[in-house]
């Protein structure tokens, strides 16, 4: 296993969550390649963390089909295809679009509001880092307002999957999933859930063919 970069300082109260963005992170930058193996040490040691949310976090990313973890041997990266990261991101477009639909029906209004000060800020100009938080937030709001305990950990656990780089390699994507999102925001508004999902639905499927796209420009599968 190479080096490992180094990482932001952790947030105590969510480790296992934070661990498991950092080992996605180093599988789609390409510091850790399929087949390569997974040094839970090493990981530990550069977050500050003790070994159990780093194992904790592997078994996230197993779920997600990221990690593979071999009795005795270790955590290994799995094979990972274009096709199934399509695959992935039209999964988790269809349970966002059910999240949206029931989001149109039940959001109340100070939630309403909360989510189009988030899309008037999202379409200003934003640091990267402010620009992912903002979307991160976005979505948390329409996921969490239909107050399904279940459906909000389904998409949780499709997340752990999900290429997190947009608005640090992709300017021109945090354009695009702005006026997405202020168009989810409207549908939601008005009530309209067949099209809060729809929107949804494509703004999800359409954010997979980036990653794709964004993938295969730094080599990933070459």
């Amino acid at each position: 296993m190479p080096n490992l970069p180094a990482a932001p300082p952790v947030q105590r109260s969510n480790l296992k969550d934070a661990v498991a963005s950092y080992i996605r992170d180093l599988i789609f930058s390409g510091h850790l390649g399929p087949g390569a193996k997974i040094d839970q040490d090493a990981v530990a040691q550069v977050l500050g963390v003790s070994k159990l949310p780093v194992r904790e976090a592997l078994i996230v990313l197993e779920s997600a089909a990221l990690v593979e973890v071999a009795p005795r041997r270790g955590a290994f990266v799995a094979p990972l295809t274009r096709d199934d990261l399509r695959d992935h991101y039209r999964i988790y477009g269809a349970v966002s679009a059910i999240a949206a639909e029931r989001a149109a029906s039940v959001m109340e209004p100070a939630t309403v509001e909360l989510l189009r000060k988030n899309v008037t800020r999202m379409c200003k100009p934003q640091p990267d880092d402010d620009l992912e938080q903002l979307n991160h937030d976005f979505h948390r709001l329409i996921n969490k307002s239909g107050g399904s305990r279940r459906l909000d950990a389904v998409l949780r656990s499709l997340s752990a999957m999900m290429f997190g780089e947009f608005f640090q390699t992709a300017s021109e994507w945090g354009r695009v999933a702005a006026k997405q999102h202020d168009g989810i925001c409207t549908a939601i508004k008005d009530h309209d859930g067949e099209a809060a999902a729809r929107l949804m639905r494509q703004h999800i499927v359409e954010g997979g063919e980036y990653a794709i796209s964004l993938l295969e420009q730094r080599g990933f599968w070459e």
